[in-house]
């Protein structure tokens, strides 16, 4: 895995968020009060784009369905804390966490590290 730039800082306002794309990667990057995340770009729901996506304490809201996930992990946060898994079967499969990349702040850049799997397309 290595750490590419993905961004600059000023680009990306405390509450926003932007999608890049790295190889065969697309990924959501997040300012969340100044701190920076990194999560797979597409909502385990219908596979639709999280760009344009509400940002709240540490909460990411789809900008389709609202299903949210937590930034700093990827877990689905909503519908799966509020509705009973074993009786909808299919919603188990849609809420499974979003995949999570490290992120570091490297000269006012925004750096985002990636496993090689995204190099491949």
């Amino acid at each position: 895995m290595g750490y590419v730039t993905v961004a600059r800082v000023e680009e990306i306002p405390p509450g926003h968020t932007q999608m890049v794309q790295v190889g065969s990667c697309l990924i959501l990057l997040v300012n969340d009060q100044g701190e920076f995340y990194a999560l797979q770009g597409l909502c385990g729901h219908q596979k639709l784009p999280l760009a344009g996506g509400k940002v709240w304490q540490g909460v990411l809201d789809c900008p389709w369905h609202h299903f949210q996930y937590d930034i700093r992990t990827g877990e689905n946060l909503y519908p799966k804390r509020i509705y009973p898994l074993n009786a909808l079967p299919k919603l188990r499969e849609q809420i499974s966490p979003l995949r999570t990349y490290p992120v570091q702040v490297v000269d006012e850049q925004v750096q985002v590290g990636v496993p090689k799997s995204c190099d491949s397309g």
